[in-house]
């Protein structure tokens, strides 16, 4: 490649990677959990990530619930370890609870469940209700 070829690319590259620094990111909240990031960074004491954003450490993984402004709740539980279970997540609200459909999850996956139409501003929990054993649930989510 000539000496013109490589100063003219590289060229392009800075000009493609200083427009990518200076464009601002959307506002918009994405209705994907991102149960990557909050499990890097590990679940805090308070279980708050974020505002509608909670999380719960288990033995055998991390449970998360997210309400987001476009009215969509998600629950989704990251199993870290520990043998093969079979659950449901949901999330309450109110007293009411609300269910998706029943899974098996195997250690080192992650499962989702999510649901329209539930208020960002309304109070929720995620839960996590599993076979022979228990319902686990985040603290509280709510825009207060």
């Amino acid at each position: 490649m000539t000496m013109h070829k490589i100063a003219r690319v590289a060229a392009v590259a800075g000009m493609a990677l200083t427009s990518i620094a200076v464009t601002t990111a959307a506002h918009a909240e994405e209705a994907r959990p991102r149960p990557a990031v909050a499990l890097a960074a590990g679940c805090p004491g308070s279980g708050q990530i974020d505002r509608n954003y909670t999380c719960t450490s288990l033995s055998s993984g991390v449970l998360f619930h997210r309400k987001y402004t476009n009215d969509v709740a998600s629950t989704w539980y990251t199993k870290t370890s520990g043998g093969t279970i079979s659950a449901r997540l949901g999330y309450n609200r109110g007293g009411s609870s609300h269910y998706g459909a029943k899974f098996s999850q195997s250690s080192g996956t992650t499962k989702t469940s999510t649901w329209n139409g539930v208020d960002y501003c309304s109070s929720t929990v995620g839960t996590l209700n599993v076979d022979g054993q228990q319902t686990f649930q985040t603290p509280l989510a709510s825009c207060s």
